[in-house]
């Protein structure tokens, strides 16, 4: 999966990546493609969010168009994670659902990846079934992964609003625990909002158009 923005060239951990940089023509014509409006928390700090990063995502030979994506992810100051995704093309009707509910099962399932990065070197450490396996635990994090699928699958679909550029829209919505997950039509888009649901049911969205995310502008 392609990813480009604010820490585009970085592993997972924050170490820069391998090999050579992104060529910037092929980080334009990404831009280009995206060119139009994306969403964004209408004055994120008076909730107490910080924009973590911002990038595109998706994958060269496009086959799911709802995976070209522009993501905006925020934090709390209590480390929870709010994102805002804007697809480039409209969701069809029949493939609401499965977006918000993979949006749904992609937050919770979000904390077990801290928990399941290979080591480098054999952990030897003592557990109750003798030194930790990391085999063990990533069939441990798959089992996790598949029941919280499962649950999340067992949820009803809910109808709600979102307001979006100051007019209440209709949403699909789905809340598992404490999480919610909702998609909203706009012209031509679809915006997906994704987080604490205390938090989801007091924002706001505005929509503007897109930004450079890598080059600053030229300076004359």
């Amino acid at each position: 999966m392609d990813d480009v923005g604010h820490e585009a060239g970085q592993d997972g951990t924050g170490r820069q990546e391998s090999g050579p940089p992104r060529p910037a023509h092929a980080v334009d014509a990404r831009l280009a493609r995206f060119s139009g409006v994306v969403g964004e928390i209408v004055d994120p700090l008076t909730w107490g969010l910080d924009l973590e990063d911002e990038a595109l995502t998706g994958y060269d030979d496009e086959t799911d168009p709802t995976s070209d994506r522009f993501v905006r992810s925020y934090r709390t100051f209590a480390r929870e994670s709010l994102e805002v995704e804007t697809l480039r093309t409209a969701v069809a009707a029949d493939a609401v659902e499965d977006v918000v509910r993979a949006a749904a099962s992609g937050a919770l399932v979000a904390p077990l990846h801290a928990d399941i990065s290979a080591p480098v070197e054999p952990d030897t450490s003592p557990t109750p079934h003798g030194t930790s396996d990391f085999a063990d635990d990533f069939a441990d994090y798959r089992s996790a992964m598949r029941a919280i699928v499962a649950e999340v699958d067992a949820v009803p679909l809910e109808t709600a609003q979102l307001t979006v550029d100051g007019a209440a829209r209709p949403a699909t919505r789905v809340r598992v625990r404490d999480v919610t997950a909702l998609h909203v039509p706009v012209p031509g888009r679809g915006l997906v909002v994704t987080g604490p649901t205390d938090l989801i049911d007091r924002v706001d969205v505005v929509t503007r158009p897109i930004r450079s995310l890598l080059q600053p502008p030229e300076r004359r």
